[in-house]
This record gives C-alpha cells, structure tokens and sequence, in this order.
C-alpha cells in the first residue's frame, strides 16, 4: 500500500498558542477519541499495520513518524494523518520527553 503522508503543521497566527486543549479540541472536532500520553526520549514504536484510521498529535517533544517507508519529523502542534491499513513507526527523536495525543476515527 502507497500511503502520502498528510501533516497538519500549527500556524500561531491562525490557531493560537499550542496547548494540549487547544490541539485536543482540534482533533476532537474532526471526529476522532484522543488518549494522551507521554514517551520517553529514545523510545521506539515498532512498525505496525494500522487497523483503523487515526492521528498522531505532537504536544511537546520532536517525534519522527515513518508511513509506509515515508519519514516526518514533528514538532509541537503537528498532526499526522495515518489511514487505515498503512505500516506506522514511531520514534523519539529529542532528548525530552514527547507529550503526544493518540486519537483513533471513531465514526
């Protein structure tokens, strides 16, 4: 399966500060259940087919997300779009740890 990466970068000017409510919000408003978590720097989220679509949010940190064999490094407010079906690994790249949003298309 070929997957595009679809990244949602945070504009401040349009969106506001970055806050994990305000990126929360964001993804909640398009239909998707979020989780919170935190990863500790170095942590690595072997690759894995998604059963289901979701969206990766990045609340502080730097997280590399690789799709389907295509890397992105994101930052805080970034979002990824992985579909349904594509092969996700996580890593993380920063020395801090990353606060991330997990949010799973729940309609």
């Amino acid at each position: 399966m070929l997957t595009v990466m679809r990244i949602h970068r945070w504009d401040p000017r349009r969106d506001g500060p970055v806050t994990e409510a305000a990126l929360r919000q964001k993804v909640e408003s398009c239909g998707y259940e979020v989780c919170t978590f935190a990863w500790p720097a170095g942590t690595v989220v072997p690759a894995q087919t998604q059963e289901r679509e979701r969206v990766d949010a990045v609340v502080t940190g730097i997280v590399k997300v690789t799709l389907d064999g295509e890397s992105a490094i994101l930052t805080a407010g970034d979002m990824v779009y992985v579909p349904r079906g594509a092969v996700r690994r996580v890593e993380v790249v920063g020395a801090a740890t990353a606060h991330c949003l997990d949010a799973i298309y729940a309609h």
